[in-house]
């Protein structure tokens, strides 16, 4: 089997703390006047840009009110004269970050430092799962426990104010807008943020799209300034319910001009193993859509491409109410794989939860669950680009949330059309819609039930050590498999749990270290 892929780090001080940073993540340090900033971007031919007009804004807003313009994919440490320490993380972000208090002061990290050698902290690792049960593969925000016991997770949508090396505030970064302005207003602004995306990827010259045939895929690539040696791949399936699927794929590629490949989309099911072992920092759902995931970066790194474009958080950005909150799935879990006392854990998790004010779809946290993304470029050395995660297009999407709920209706992707229509090809504007991929994910169960329950099997020890019965998970997965109608919530959010166990090895409870 192939070894882990290990990232390298180096040290960079950030006044009196310390930072450990993925060498995949771009860094920026500039001196200013009054303080210092440092900020991080994955993407390295968009990070100079961006700082400086973080830069540009900071001197506009100042220091208490610059959050809100951060992108949504980047992180911005800001140190004082007088030594505090600020430090903020965009609704969408794909690096991970981390603290820990030491007595040398604090300790931030990209890598959460897990080991079958670090002290474990089994409320935490059950915090991720009910953060997996609630609201399936996005980051957790309403709490910063992590599975490693004395690390703090720092939200997304968050600016974190810390003096005297310890967090003094946590405040959620809810930049709604607070203009009233017409549709075709609107629409000028969708379009300009368009443009203003397709700019800032005018330093790429090779590329993939995932072409779905929908919006969102569609415009990441139209708005382009330039496609050259843009190669198109397409996932399919050969049933009933994906009978528009290929013809709508096909007519899109042909109208961009572009080649494409197909790849068998019976061979990228959920919970398919990936051919090169994954570790996650934490236990993500994620992880039931690696198959797919690794196969795009794999065919993108033999093109030599820079950036695999894709449509991801169109639907939140444009058809979904951003000045709502976000609710919990419709299936919670249920008590059954827990003991008492994980349950307890669980339901306090999901109290907290339902009751955060990271909940509000206007942090944009629910935009994109970016995690794939920064192993994608160590992995493959390719990023992941999607526009919905640009901050303007969303903010663009705010306004027409905005728009639709003072007149008592839902937001679409009408305003797309309104603003775009020119960029999008017939193809996609005659499309009936998305096809549901319920019959997807119950053909994965009847394939890959041995596996999932392999999983379960293997990392049975552990999980009873957590109060997670893996009996009861096996046989929910064998009913599955079996296609019977049956909620699959705790086998979705435990496989995560199950996976992330295997992978950094921790299936021996007794040879571990546990945190009180």
């Amino acid at each position: 089997m192939p070894a882990f892929f290990r990232p390298t780090t180096t040290n960079v001080e950030i006044g009196d703390a310390e930072l450990e940073v993925r060498t995949s993540v771009a860094t920026r340090h500039v001196t200013l006047p009054g303080c210092g900033i440092t900020y991080l971007c994955l993407y390295d031919d968009e990070i100079d840009q961006r700082t400086e007009l973080f830069i540009r804004r900071l001197a506009m807003a100042g220091t208490e009110a610059i959050a809100p313009y951060l992108e949504l994919t980047d992180i911005a440490f800001i140190v004082r004269h007088d030594g505090s320490l600020s430090v903020m993380r965009g609704g969408a972000c794909p690096i991970a970050l981390y603290y820990c208090p030491t007595e040398k002061g604090l300790r931030f990290t990209t890598a959460l430092p897990v080991a079958n050698t670090s002290r474990l902290s089994r409320r935490g690792i059950i915090m991720a799962v009910a953060a997996a049960c609630q609201h399936s593969s996005y980051e957790p925000n309403a709490f910063t426990e992590t599975p490693v016991a004395g690390w703090h997770r720092v939200r997304r949508a968050s600016i974190n104010h810390f003096v005297a090396n310890r967090l003094e505030r946590c405040e959620l970064i809810d930049g709604r807008p607070v203009r009233t302005v017409s549709r075709e207003e609107i629409a000028a602004e969708v379009r300009a943020a368009f443009m203003a995306y397709g700019n800032s990827q005018a330093g790429i010259t090779r590329s993939v799209l995932e072409v779905s045939g929908g919006f969102d895929s569609t415009l990441a690539a139209t708005t382009l300034m330039a496609r050259q040696d843009m190669h198109g791949i397409s996932s399919v399936y050969p049933y009933y319910e994906f009978r528009d699927e290929v013809e709508v794929q096909a007519g899109v590629a042909g109208e961009l001009g572009i080649p494409r490949t197909i790849l068998d989309g019976t061979t990228l099911f959920p919970y398919a193993p990936s051919d090169e072992p994954v570790r996650w920092d934490e236990p993500s759902v994620y992880v039931t859509g690696i198959r797919h995931a690794e196969q795009v970066a794999r065919f993108a790194s033999r093109h030599h491409a820079q950036r695999i474009y894709m449509g991801h958080g169109g639907d939140q950005c444009f058809a979904t109410d951003l000045t709502s909150r976000e609710g919990l799935v419709r299936n919670p879990p249920g008590r059954g794989p827990f003991s008492a006392r994980s349950w307890a854990i669980v339901s306090a998790a999901t109290k907290a939860t339902n009751a955060s004010p990271w909940m509000a779809r206007s942090a944009g946290t629910f935009v994109y669950d970016a995690r794939q993304d920064l192993w994608v470029k160590e992995r493959y050395g390719v990023t992941i680009r999607t526009p919905f995660s640009d901050l303007r297009i969303f903010q663009a999407g705010q306004l027409w949330s905005e728009h639709s709920a003072a007149r008592g209706k839902r937001p679409d992707k009408s305003i797309l059309v309104d603003a775009l229509g020119s960029y999008l090809p017939d193809a996609v504007v005659r499309r009936k819609g998305k096809t549901a991929y319920d019959g997807v994910w119950m053909r994965a169960y009847e394939r890959h039930a041995t596996h999932i329950a392999d999983c379960f099997d293997r990392a049975a020890a552990t999980l009873g050590h957590l109060g997670i019965s893996a009996t009861w998970l096996i046989r929910r997965t064998r009913a599955l498999g079996a296609w019977k109608p049956v909620s699959d919530r705790e086998v979705l959010a435990l496989y995560a749990v199950a996976f992330w166990i295997l992978a950094w090895e921790l299936d021996r409870p007794e040879e571990l270290c546990w945190a009180p």
